[in-house]
C-alpha cells in the first residue's frame, strides 16, 4: 500500500509541460531545461532494471551514481552499484524483476517493482538457503540531461527478504 501512495505523490507532482522538438516530444522541467523523452526514460527504467552486464550499467547511471537505501546512503558511484547488483546475480541467479507500475514526468521516475528469485548462491553473507523470494519494493529514479540515472531512492522491507530466506528476529536481551 505504501508503494501506491508514493506514485500518488509521483503523480501528484509530475507536471506535463511538453514541446514539439524534431519530430519527438520532449518536455520541459520546472526550470524550462530541455530533459530526454518520457518514452526514452521509461526505456531506461525497463533496461536498469533487468539483468545487466557492466558495459549495459556503464550507459545507463553517472559516474557518481548514488543510491539510497530505505533513506541510507549504500551505494555512491557506478563501481559499487556494479559490485552491489553483482550480489543479487550471484545470490540469485534465476531473478527477475517486473515492474508493476511506472510514471515518468520531467527528470524523474517512480517505480512500484517485484523482484522474484530462487537463493541458489551466496548472497554477501548469507549462504544459499534454496529457498524462493518475492520482495515488492519502490524507486525514485533522477535522471540527468543525457537521460542517465544519477541517484535512485530504493524502498523495500529487508526483513521481508531475510524472513522468506528462512531467517528471523530474536527477541531483545533486555537484561
Amino acid at each position: 500500500m505504501i508503494f501506491l501512495l508514493f506514485i500518488v505523490i509521483g503523480c501528484v507532482s509530475c507536471k506535463n509541460n511538453k514541446v514539439q522538438v524534431d519530430n519527438e516530444t520532449s518536455e520541459i522541467s520546472g526550470n524550462n531545461n530541455m530533459v530526454p523523452t518520457k518514452s526514452n526514460l521509461e526505456t531506461t527504467i525497463k533496461a536498469y532494471l533487468s539483468p545487466l552486464d557492466e558495459k549495459e550499467i556503464d550507459s545507463l547511471v553517472t559516474e557518481d551514481y548514488l543510491r539510497n537505501m530505505n533513506g541510507i546512503p549504500v551505494v555512491t558511484n557506478k563501481t559499487e552499484l556494479k559490485a552491489k547488483r553483482n550480489l543479487f546475480g550471484i545470490g540469485f541467479p534465476d531473478y527477475t524483476v517486473t515492474l508493476s507500475n511506472s510514471i515518468v514526468c520531467d527528470n524523474q521516475g517512480y517505480v512500484d517493482w517485484i523482484f522474484i528469485g530462487t537463493n541458489t548462491g551466496q548472497f554477501a553473507e548469507v549462504m544459499a538457503t534454496g529457498k524462493k523470494v518475492k520482495i515488492n519494493g519502490f524507486s525514485h529514479l533522477y535522471f540527468n540531461k543525457e537521460g542517465r540515472i544519477y541517484r535512485e531512492d530504493i524502498f523495500y522491507n529487508e526483513l521481508e527478504l531475510l524472513q522468506q530466506l528462512g531467517y528471523s528476529l530474536e527477541n531483545p536481551n533486555l537484561k
